[in-house]
C-alpha cells in the first residue's frame, strides 16, 4: 500500500512538471538603469526606474532580468542604495547579472567582495518551467583574477550540461552581448573578446541556449545566430539610439517560439507617475 501512494505521489508530480513545461515564460528584461548616467540626471534616472518597476509588477511576469549597470559610478554608495530600494518594490523572483559599472575594471578581489555583498551572487542559475535561466558575469572574460575566471566556467558548464540532461531551453543572461553586429567582428568595448566570444557561441550550440539577454550598448539589437536570439534591450537610462526608454517583456512558448515586447516608459508616464 505504501509503494503504491509513493507511485501515485511520483506520478502527480510528474504530471504537475510537465503541466508547467507548458505554460509560457514570461521574462521581464530590464536593461542599464545606471543611476546618473541619463541626460537628465541623477533623480529622472530613479524616478524613471522606479516607473519601470511598477509596470513591471503591473505585468506580473515570471522573473524580471536586470542586465547590468546599477549605477553608473561603482563607487558612488548613494546611488547603490536608490538602486536596491527601488529594485526591493519588485514583486516577482529577480535575477541581477553584473555590469561593467558595477565592478572596478581590471577586476579585483576587492571589486568582486563588495558586489555580491551589494548584489549577491555574480553567477547564478535558476530553473522553472522547463527553461534554465544562466546569468554569468562577463568582467570574469576580460581582465579578472584567474581563479575567478576558471571558477565561472566550470560553473558555466555544469550548468550547461545539466540543463542538458534535463531537456531544458537555455536563457543565457550577460551585461556585454557576443557581438554587436556580427560574430567574426573585432574586438571592441561593446561585444566579448573574440576568442572567448566564439567558444562561447559554440557552447549554446552544444548545449542549446535559445535566448542570450544582454545590455550595456544603449542600443536595441537583436540578432539571430545559428538558433541563438541574441537580445539587447531599451534602457531606463540613456539610449544612444534615440529609442524611447523602456524594456521588454520576452513570452517563451514551451515549443521555443517566442515575443519580444517594447514597454515604454513615457514622458507622460513619468508626469503622472502612473504605470
Amino acid at each position: 500500500m505504501r509503494l503504491v501512494i509513493l507511485l501515485l505521489s511520483a506520478a502527480a508530480l510528474q504530471t504537475q512538471a510537465s503541466a508547467q513545461m507548458l505554460k509560457p515564460l514570461r521574462v521581464v528584461q530590464l536593461c542599464d538603469p545606471q543611476l546618473g548616467f541619463g541626460k537628465d540626471g541623477f533623480a529622472a534616472d530613479s524616478a524613471r526606474f522606479e516607473l519601470a518597476i511598477q509596470k513591471v509588477n503591473a505585468l506580473a511576469p515570471d522573473f524580471t532580468v536586470i542586465a547590468g549597470d546599477m549605477a553608473n559610478d561603482v563607487n558612488d554608495n548613494h546611488a547603490v542604495a536608490v538602486f536596491l530600494k527601488i529594485k526591493a518594490k519588485l514583486k516577482c523572483r529577480t535575477v541581477v547579472t553584473p555590469g561593467n559599472h558595477d565592478l572596478p575594471d581590471p577586476v579585483t578581489e576587492e571589486g568582486l567582495k563588495r558586489y555580491r555583498h551589494r548584489f549577491g551572487a555574480d553567477f547564478s542559475v535558476t530553473k522553472t518551467k522547463g527553461v534554465t535561466l544562466i546569468s554569468a558575469n562577463t568582467q570574469l572574460w576580460r581582465v579578472a583574477p584567474e581563479k575567478e575566471t576558471a571558477r565561472q566556467e566550470q560553473q558555466l558548464l555544469v550548468a550547461l550540461k545539466k540543463a542538458k540532461s534535463r531537456g531544458d531551453k537555455v536563457i543565457l543572461i550577460t551585461h556585454v552581448p557576443p557581438f554587436v553586429k556580427s560574430a567574426d567582428e573585432k574586438d571592441q568595448y561593446y561585444n566579448i573578446p573574440a576568442a572567448k566570444r566564439a567558444e562561447l557561441l559554440q557552447y549554446c550550440a552544444d548545449y542549446g541556449v535559445c535566448i542570450w539577454f544582454a545590455g550595456h550598448t544603449h542600443k536595441t539589437h537583436r540578432n539571430d545566430y545559428n538558433g541563438v536570439s541574441i537580445l539587447n534591450g531599451e534602457t531606463t537610462s540613456n539610449n544612444f539610439d534615440g529609442h524611447p526608454h523602456g524594456f521588454r517583456l520576452l513570452t517563451l512558448q514551451p515549443d521555443g517560439s517566442f515575443d519580444w515586447d517594447f514597454v515604454e516608459l513615457s514622458d507622460a508616464d513619468m508626469q503622472s507617475g502612473n504605470p
